[in-house]
């Protein structure tokens, strides 16, 4: 090779063995787990970040326990605020040493005045965010939802993770189930509700993370939450019952208790005197695991008394959240989704237009085919 060519080759080689001129080393990155949004004042948003600190995260010489804002635990939380969740976000990249890396965010918390307030913003900024995934679990606090990342939850090392495994014991409501639904003619939102809480009544202090209730949604709205009896019946209508216990009074103050295997839900549609009526089946099957009458199952006559009485619970449950529902004009099964489907041309002219008032009057019959499969207790220890 001609000494001119052979310098050539040498001064473009450099050009090629770069390397990773752009890496980012992990040890420069604030990896977020979980965010938390809230309203500040009327035009402010409050952006809250979650990230863990590998070097306290139980570690040689390590306590790995506990967490706080000053990184003296194995988790950080930092706050910032803005006119849009945008700035909140600058804002606290701002006072990091570290750049804030969100492609492993787990959960994402919305303040409950936020909630009411609406949420379509907290939804776009994520859509066009490169590094969020819709498969984020959307919950909503109550009160601000800073006071959820600050939680210490003594099972995980820190709240975002216990958050996460909580929310997939719920319904799992992701950033993209929230998305879809809120697009859905004829259905609305229902997100999990989060809380801070104690493992003792005597604790003044409220470490612990608390999932008892759904926030349901009216468009982008929080429009109500629900009770202890509304809860159930969410779980029963979206088919999350399995794993639940189901306590019903049986006679007097004698109560039992069923554990659910499976519960499934069928509906059927008709239409009557041209509006149109539901009826929903509800199947569900379970283990008796306490037994407060010391009812015996193995007489025919009892085991339908009792059934009966865990038929009549679940109808209960389940009508109290559809009529609260639609009370608020709130479709929360989605009956309108289903029209939407199957029978477009009749949903776009006659029931479209003011569906939500329609629902006020929508009548739906529940039924429910019970079954108790076994026992594991038979009730009080008696001697022979």
């Amino acid at each position: 090779m001609k000494k001119p060519a052979l310098l050539f080759v040498l001064i473009c080689m450099p050009v090629f063995l770069t390397g990773c001129w752009d890496r980012t080393e992990i040890n420069d990155l604030a990896i977020v787990v979980a965010t938390a949004e809230d309203k500040a004042g009327k035009q402010d948003y409050r952006v809250t970040i979650q990230a863990p600190l590998p070097s306290s995260m139980g570690g040689s010489g390590s306590s790995g326990g506990g967490g706080g804002t000053s990184g003296e635990g194995p988790f950080l939380v930092a706050q910032g605020t803005g006119k849009n969740l945008r700035q909140g976000v600058d804002d606290i990249q701002n006072r990091l040493s570290r750049k804030l890396y969100f492609p492993h965010r787990r959960v994402l918390i919305l303040g409950e005045d936020l909630a009411k307030r609406g949420i379509n913003e907290s939804l776009n900024a994520i859509l066009v965010e490169p590094q969020s995934r819709l498969s984020t679990f959307l919950l909503i606090s109550k009160g601000d939802s800073l006071n959820t990342l600050k939680a210490q939850p003594r099972m995980e090392q820190f709240s975002g993770e216990a958050i996460r495994e909580m929310a997939k014991a719920r319904i799992e409501m992701t950033v993209r189930d929230v998305i879809l639904d809120l697009e859905r003619p004829g259905k609305e939102a229902v997100i999990p509700m989060v809380e801070t809480s104690s493992l003792l009544s005597n604790e003044k202090s409220k470490t612990e993370i608390a999932m008892k209730s759904f926030a349901v949604l009216k468009g982008e709205k929080l429009s109500f939450i629900t009770n202890d009896a509304e809860t159930l019946g969410v779980l029963w209508l979206r088919e999350k019952m399995a794993g639940k216990i189901l306590t019903f009074p049986v006679i007097g103050i004698d109560e039992a208790t069923v554990q659910i295997i499976d519960n499934n839900i069928k509906q059927k549609f008709a239409v009557v005197n041209k509006k149109p009526t539901f009826a929903l089946s509800v199947r569900a099957t379970g283990t008796l695991v306490n037994n407060e009458g010391n009812y015996r199952l193995e007489d025919p006559k009892t085991y339908h008394m009792v059934v009966g009485k865990m038929k009549k619970e679940i109808i209960k449950e389940i009508q109290s959240t559809i009529n609260h529902a639609h009370s608020q004009g709130v479709d929360l099964f989605g009956f309108g989704w289903y029209l939407y489907r199957t029978h477009y041309q009749k949903w776009n002219t006659d029931w479209k237009n003011g569906w939500e008032y329609t629902l006020k009057d929508l009548k739906v019959s529940v039924s429910v085919d019970a079954d108790i499969q076994r026992t594991t207790t038979s009730g009080n220890v008696e001697k022979e």
